[in-house]
């Protein structure tokens, strides 16, 4: 049943829509994610996504991408949105999953068993059947109890029921990839008369006037940078006063003591290092002799789903990678914290009697004092700093209401104070120097704020990264004008010489043009108008030479023996085009199997479209939006604050 969504998920969009919609399971490892438990983080129709089952598919995902990247914390996994992401995720299948109930879509079990024998770690090596033994020794190993992993392959299964009705009408767009592929396919046999620099004729120099002319003609002409050539920018002549904790940081001196309190506080409240971690099986029993007896039998090597299954017990429990918080029972989490990997015993819990056996140990890892003490010293330096510069912001802030001046202000409160020549927005001096140290210091914020000000008057504080603050007044405005033609007599000269030669040319490309649509042979027209010929062979995604996309775009949409100026976009040679020959594609030069391929690359791409639609429907649909969400009980989920 799942073998055409399957195929459809081979495609690199479906991808993407799989993993938010079907797929969670065998992605993330999530079990029975919709079954509700009371504590509903999001309600979809008739399914719940609860607290525990968000707080899980998180950690499971975490874990996964720890793999790859040890150094991801769970904090900036958290600051990445990852929360939100699992939680999208979960409401999507919900979604999915509530309509494909309430359109009485179930999985049988004949279906499931079918689905099971698809996959090889289940199967009897020799027979090739499925074989129990080996499955409860898979799930073992995946530390997957069998009713959670079949609980969701049947509703991954239930699920893509729906995904498939709404992708599996009979789409076989065999003409649609037919005709892709004899426009992809199609070649142009091209000719272009290319009329560069080197054609031009040698441009005199300019009088004074047909440089003022110029200028005139083009006040808003730019440099390579994008900044004026022929208009002074407006100048703003400051005095600034900048709090910067980096200057109250050098003036701290911290008592180790101090740290080493602090290193003590954080070690005992777990703010440093890895935390400790156990994976543990867990059994439920009756009484501390059944516990027992389990317990024994776990340690000589039987399976947990065996005994279970024999003693009519419930589902062993299988914890991976957990943290003491983590367990709801804190006498099993001591207990559990208290064993050796590889130990089982019996548990007395706060609800009952229980056999563990400890699968995996990660022991806590503090950094030592030494290591730390770089770290803390740095930290405590900025908090003191702080304090400190926020006490010297309250003493000048003081005195301007007391009706100092930013200068008056800046010495009594013992604040450095700067003045600045006139700047442009650039953070260039009036000279035209460029300080690349200047800019980065004001113009991202500092000189953006000021020239948006009038003259005369202090604003107030304003932060304007991280940690610092700054106030400025505006002392003079010199607004922008025009520059005399002596300051850019040779930007002028250089321009006005690549206007003249880039006019001739276009006026030799039209004359050639007109040449070739009177019937000249280009061959001839070269002698005349200068310049060169090229000749290429393309297809619509194809470029040689001077043939870059623009023109050749422009040769697919011409027809054979018209000539036609290429489209220009910015500097570049002039081109008369003509084509000389379509040459259509075959479609009996198709490979093997090729045109079934794109067939099946449409199909995908409208599926893709389909299920985008269906997820954005169905989410209407159930009303799920950002007030739908608990989020007391998601951020209970995810670790975060809760925000009364």
């Amino acid at each position: 049943m799942l073998s055409n969504f399957r195929a459809f998920a081979q495609s690199p969009l479906a991808l993407v829509i799989i993993v938010l919609l079907v797929l969670g399971f065998a992605l993330y490892g999530v079990g029975g994610i919709f079954t509700g438990s009371g504590t509903a983080v999001v309600v979809v129709g008739q399914e719940q996504i609860s607290q525990r089952e968000l707080a899980q598919s998180f950690e499971r995902e975490l874990q996964a991408i720890q793999e790859q990247n040890p150094d991801v914390t769970r904090e900036q996994a958290l600051e990445a949105g990852m929360g939100d992401q699992v939680l999208q995720r979960l409401i999507v299948q919900a979604a999915f999953y509530a309509k494909a109930r309430e359109l009485g879509l179930v999985t049988s079990d004949r279906a499931l068993t079918t689905e099971l024998r698809t996959y090889q770690a289940f199967l009897n090596p020799v027979t090739g059947v499925l074989d129990t033994t080996a499955y409860l020794s898979a799930l073992q190993n995946a530390r997957i109890s069998p009713t959670e992993f079949e609980r969701s392959i049947t509703e991954d299964m239930t699920r893509s029921q729906l995904a498939e009705a709404l992708t599996s009408g009979e789409l076989t767009p065999t003409g649609m990839a037919a005709t892709r592929f004899l426009v992809q396919q199609e070649q142009r046999r091209i000719r272009a008369l290319i009329l560069d620099d080197s054609a031009a004729d040698v441009i005199g120099e300019p009088t004074d006037e047909e440089l003022q002319a110029f200028i005139e003609a083009h006040p808003d002409q730019t440099d390579a940078l994008g900044l004026p050539v022929f208009t002074a920018p407006e100048f703003r002549a400051i005095t600034l006063v900048r709090f910067q904790l980096e200057d109250y940081i050098a003036d701290v001196d911290i008592d180790e003591a101090v740290l080493r309190e602090t290193y003590d506080y954080q070690v005992e409240n777990g703010a440093l290092g890895t935390p400790a971690q156990r994976s543990f099986t867990q059994l439920t029993a009756t009484d501390e002799a059944t516990a027992s007896q389990i317990a024994t039998r776990l340690s000589a090597g039987e399976t947990a789903q065996a005994i279970a299954t024999e003693l009519g017990l419930d589902t062993p429990l299988t914890q991976t990678d957990v943290q003491a918080y983590q367990i709801p029972d804190s006498r099993l989490a001591t207990a559990v914290f208290a064993m050796a990997e590889g130990e089982t015993g019996a548990v007395e819990g706060s609800f009952g009697w229980s056999a563990v056996r400890i699968d995996a140990v990660t022991d806590a890892v503090i950094p030592s004092f030494e290591d730390q003490l770089d770290a803390l010293r740095t930290e405590a330096a900025r908090a003191e700093a702080t304090n400190a510069m926020y006490d010297a912001m309250a003493a000048f802030e003081q005195e301007r209401a007391n009706g100092a001046t930013l200068e008056d202000a800046s010495r009594r409160a013992g604040v450095p104070l700067e003045a600045f020549v006139p700047l442009d927005q650039y953070a260039r001096a009036q000279d035209g120097e460029i300080d690349f140290q200047r800019y980065q210091e004001l113009a991202p914020d500092v000189l953006r704020v000021a020239f948006e000000q009038f003259a005369g008057f202090a604003i107030d504080l304003q932060q304007f990264n991280e940690s610092d603050w700054f106030t400025l007044r505006v002392d003079d405005v010199i607004p922008s004008q025009p520059r005399a033609l002596d300051e850019v007599r040779d930007e002028a000269a250089e321009m006005w010489r690549a206007s003249e030669a880039d006019s001739q040319l276009q006026a030799r490309a039209d004359e050639a043009l007109a040449q070739l649509q009177a019937g000249e042979d280009m061959e001839v027209v070269v002698l005349t108008a200068g310049g060169r010929i090229e000749t290429s062979t393309l297809k619509r995604d194809e470029t040689a030479g001077s043939f870059n996309a623009t023109a050749v775009g422009q040769a697919f949409s011409m027809e054979p023996g018209q000539p036609a100026l290429a489209q220009r976009r910015g500097p570049g040679p002039h081109m008369v085009l003509i084509v000389d020959e379509i040459i259509p594609a075959d479609l009996a030069q198709a490979g093997l199997g090729e045109i079934e391929q794109r067939a099946a690359t449409i199909a995908g791409e409208i599926n893709d479209d389909i299920l985008v639609a269906a997820q954005t429907a169905l989410l209407s649909e159930y009303e799920i939006d950002a007030s739908s969400v608990d989020q007391r009980l998601r951020a209970g989920a995810l670790g975060e604050t809760v925000t009364p």
